[in-house]
């Protein structure tokens, strides 16, 4: 609690108040000079979030062509999403294209053992 002592000139007034003058007032009215407001629409802000979405879409588009590369960049650009913060868009990139990558591997995989036997 942050106690403040009123001034000795209000002794002299004539109000009703006890004669204890000491004013208690809740920790959410404490005067503190350390509170910084950031604004949360900035440059650097909307343009991790359009990079998360290139992230996702890099990884979605990895599903239909060269899965291999759109979906390691994808991954890529996923993983530095979540690292600034946008961590639903980077999770989500990174698991399309590692599902991307994951299952073109394995079918070309099929595909090669399937010629060969």
């Amino acid at each position: 609690m942050y106690r403040h002592k009123k001034n000795q000139h209000h002794k002299h007034h004539n109000h009703k108040l006890s004669n204890d003058h000491e004013e208690e007032y809740g920790a959410e009215f404490y005067p503190t000079n350390d509170i910084y407001y950031t604004d949360s629409k900035s440059n650097s802000y909307i343009s991790r979030l359009v990079l998360g979405y290139v992230a996702l879409f890099f990884s979605l588009f990895s599903l239909f062509l060269m899965p291999v590369v759109f979906g390691l960049i994808g991954i890529v650009l996923g993983i530095y999403t979540v690292t600034k913060g946008h961590s639903t868009l980077g999770y989500t990139s990174i698991g399309f294209g590692l599902f991307s990558v994951i299952v073109s591997i394995f079918y070309n995989l099929l595909f090669v053992l399937s010629a060969i036997l």
